[in-house]
């Protein structure tokens, strides 16, 4: 048995996305028979990491000092008998990465492509891998896992996708772990005139908005809001559509075979969002940040229009499905456990 060590952060201010595809990878490492130990840098997941029923340790370290983490991080690999490295996070620096492949066999979760990153395995599962196949053709020694094959979901999502009824009844309204722009308010505002709309609306681990939402529902019975819920795609697959912030989340949406109008909060949700919107996989309402009020005068008439149009929900629902089958942590599972056993 190996064990993998995932170095990974969650806290009010870093999206949850990270963690939660971690965990995703790790639910399918358990399975081929690795040893999994999660490293963070505060305790703020680690109460989640612990309910989900892997091991945990914090370094003891503000998440900003990640270059003067590699000594603690060195002593953990060293007494820990870690054999590989999963490292997931934007602010890693080259001299981070390539002191942690000092340590031991490393693979990177990346979306973003800021450098050519020094890791024995990449996983690249964003639409826009365009860069990661040109580095990857100059430097044939590393090995690349790219596309939304490798889109890493929890294994709930790899099942069959929802029934496209005549009439939707249920949307689902997804923010984000923070919902730093308060999008879920205001799309529920916006859907106030749509009684026949069962709203469910979901409050990440670290919005500051859910008393708020809580008060809405309380004067407003086709709202129903859900706080930090363990099982998301139960909630998903009992919607005929959804609104959701980029991210994992789409992906997410994509597998379940749910009809979706998206948005953007963040630059590196951008080429994905594109790609989703291009191909008519999901309909876009803009960026956030720079129009707001636009976003959510935009993602409502998309609600109403789809809603009543379950030809063109059939048609979203099934690209999506087709795009992500929600088999990408197993897949992932399978290469870093051939990479920590040092096979090909």
């Amino acid at each position: 048995m190996n064990k993998i060590g995932i170095r990974v952060n969650a806290n009010e201010k870093i999206a949850m996305g990270h963690l939660m595809r971690c965990m995703a990878v790790a639910q399918q490492l358990v399975k081929t028979g690795q040893a999994v130990l999660f490293i963070l840098s505060e305790p703020y997941a680690e109460q989640l990491v612990l309910q989900n029923g892997f091991a945990c340790t914090c370094l003891g370290r503000v998440y900003e000092q990640r270059e003067l983490e590699i000594p603690e991080l060195a002593e953990l690999v060293r007494r820990q008998e870690i054999s590989c490295l999963l490292l997931d996070a934007y602010d890693l620096s080259f001299r981070y990465m390539q002191q942690a492949g000092r340590l031991c066999k490393t693979v990177y979760i990346d979306d973003l492509e800021h450098f050519a990153y020094p890791a024995d395995l990449l996983v690249n599962y964003t639409c826009n891998t365009a860069l990661a196949r040109e580095r990857l053709q100059k430097d044939p020694s590393k090995k690349y896992l790219l596309g939304m094959r490798y889109a890493p979901l929890r294994e709930e999502f790899s099942g069959e996708g929802i029934p496209i009824r005549e009439q939707a009844r249920q949307v689902l309204i997804t923010t984000g772990g923070t919902d730093a722009y308060d999008m879920t308010a205001g799309i529920l505002e916006a859907l106030s005139g749509y009684p026949y709309l069962k709203k469910h609306a979901v409050s990440g681990k670290f919005s500051q908005n859910t008393a708020v939402l809580r008060e809405m529902a309380g004067r407003d019975g086709s709202i129903q809001v859900y706080h930090d819920i363990p099982d998301i795609c139960r909630v998903m697959k009992a919607c005929d559509l959804a609104v959701s912030a980029g991210g994992g989340t789409l992906a997410e949406l994509c597998a379940c075979g749910v009809p979706t109008v998206c948005f953007a909060v963040a630059d590196n949700q951008l080429p994905g969002i594109g790609t989703y919107a291009e191909a008519g996989i999901m309909m876009y309402a803009g960026d956030v940040r720079q129009d707001r009020e636009g976003v959510i005068k935009k993602a409502a008439e998309y609600v109403e229009l789809l809603a009543g149009d379950n030809t063109k929900r059939k048609d979203m629902g099934s690209k999506g499905k087709q795009f992500v089958d929600g088999k990408g942590a197993w897949r992932i599972a399978q290469e870093i456990a051939k990479l920590a056993a040092g096979s090909d």
